[in-house]
């Protein structure tokens, strides 16, 4: 059941009203000031649902939709955040790339203020599961969960051209497409912090700048990003080699991942600025600090294709050990409330809850199916040290 914080019309009620478009829902989102509380439930019974939290287009211009929260939800489907268009080929987003200002323009169109808390996202009928649109900004994704198997083109979380200021803090990843996890296209001055990529194939967080496609110009660049405290497996990552060379690359983290790579970047030729000018990613100007990277070698850590970058290779604390995935004993539930225990515990131990940089915050002996009381201690990600163990803990 869906709960709602505001007082909301008849209009309200018919803008999130299903609609069937090739075998799954659409819910649209229209109005600012909006609240839904899932209250741990599964959204529209559990059909296959796209969401569209997407501003109004008037006569004289764009109504930009603000404040609206999705928590405590389990989407089948995806979610998708648009102003001008649904992407960067839109013909109002296009239209608009012509002429200087289309930065501005397209952020003051878009969504605002978006945040999706504690949701877990399962991918169906080829969705990305959480696409920002052009323009869209200041969306927070915080303790949620992203799983299932992407069977589109598209990677797990799209922040598309001219987007910014986005916030992605402790969720877990655990979805798998074709593509790398999050594609980073011309969108700037995002937060990744506090993330576990449990699975990634073709890449985690690849910055770029998709050059001419559809033949809209690209304005803004993958510039100041900050990438930090996150924990990357590449145990499954892949990489392809014929007759000793390598035909396939991908890594942790990409900093200018196309570079005028695509067969469409001359589409937006003739005009003097952004991509019609230069092809390339110009991914600068970025942070990547204190990730953890494992289960592969140190080359395919960090790819550092752009300039000016601020990159250290060393994990957020050296007591985070590499075995915690394959570890016997897990906290449950995680992310924790104010409580949690060990499963497979199984008898008395020692324990430690460190911060990310070393520090003992919280000691004592545990018992086996035990409550351990963290209620003191804010939201984030932590470590816990029990029987040689080093768990990863997130504390919502």
């Amino acid at each position: 059941m869906l709960k709602f914080s505001k007082t909301i019309g008849l209009l309200v009620l018919c803008l999130l009203l299903p609609f069937v478009v090739y075998g799954k829902e659409n819910y649209i989102i229209e109005e600012s000031n909006i609240v839904i509380d899932c209250e741990g439930g599964v959204f529209n019974e559990g059909k296959v649902t796209e969401i569209l939290i997407r501003s109004k287009k008037t006569s004289t211009g764009w109504i930009q939709t603000k404040n609206v929260t999705i928590k405590n939800c389990t989407i089948k489907g995806g979610i998708r955040i648009l102003g001008m268009g649904r992407n960067g080929q839109a013909a109002a987003v296009k239209e608009s790339s012509f002429s200087l200002g289309h930065t501005e323009r397209a952020q003051a169109a878009a969504p605002t203020n978006i945040t999706l808390s504690n949701v877990v996202i399962e991918t169906h009928e080829g969705l990305t599961l959480l696409y920002i649109a052009p323009g869209a900004t200041y969306v927070t994704v915080e303790n949620s969960v992203f799983q299932g198997v992407n069977t589109g083109s598209g990677p797990i979380v799209y922040l598309d051209a001219e987007s910014g200021h986005n916030i992605f803090r402790n969720n877990t990843f655990k979805a798998t497409s074709t593509r790398e996890v999050i594609a980073c296209d011309g969108s700037a001055y995002n937060l990744f912090e506090g993330n576990n990529f449990e699975k990634i194939t073709r890449g985690g967080i690849y910055l770029y700048r998709n050059c001419g496609e559809g033949g809209s110009v690209r304005h803004q660049t993958p510039n100041h990003n900050v990438i930090r405290n996150n924990i990357f497996n590449l145990q499954d990552l892949v990489l392809k080699k014929v007759f000793g060379f390598y035909t396939e690359k991908n890594y942790g983290v990409w900093l200018g991942s196309r570079n005028g790579n695509r067969n469409y970047c001359d589409d937006d030729a003739g005009y003097p600025f952004g991509s019609s000018i230069d092809n390339q990613d110009f991914a600068d100007d970025n942070t990547v600090v204190n990730n953890d990277f494992m289960n592969n070698d140190s080359e395919w850590y960090i790819n550092n294709s752009g300039a000016n970058n601020e990159i250290n290779y060393e994990p957020a604390a050296s007591v985070i050990s590499h075995e915690y995935l394959t570890n016997k004993i897990s906290i449950i539930p995680n992310p924790a409330g104010d409580y949690f225990t060990f499963a497979r515990l199984e008898t008395v131990a020692n324990m430690q809850v460190l911060s990310l940089s070393g520090k003992i915050l919280k000691k004592r002996v545990v018992l086996p199916n035990q409550h351990i009381n963290v209620s003191n201690l804010p939201q984030g990600v932590y470590v816990v040290h029990i029987a040689d163990q080093f768990l990863k803990l997130v504390r919502k």
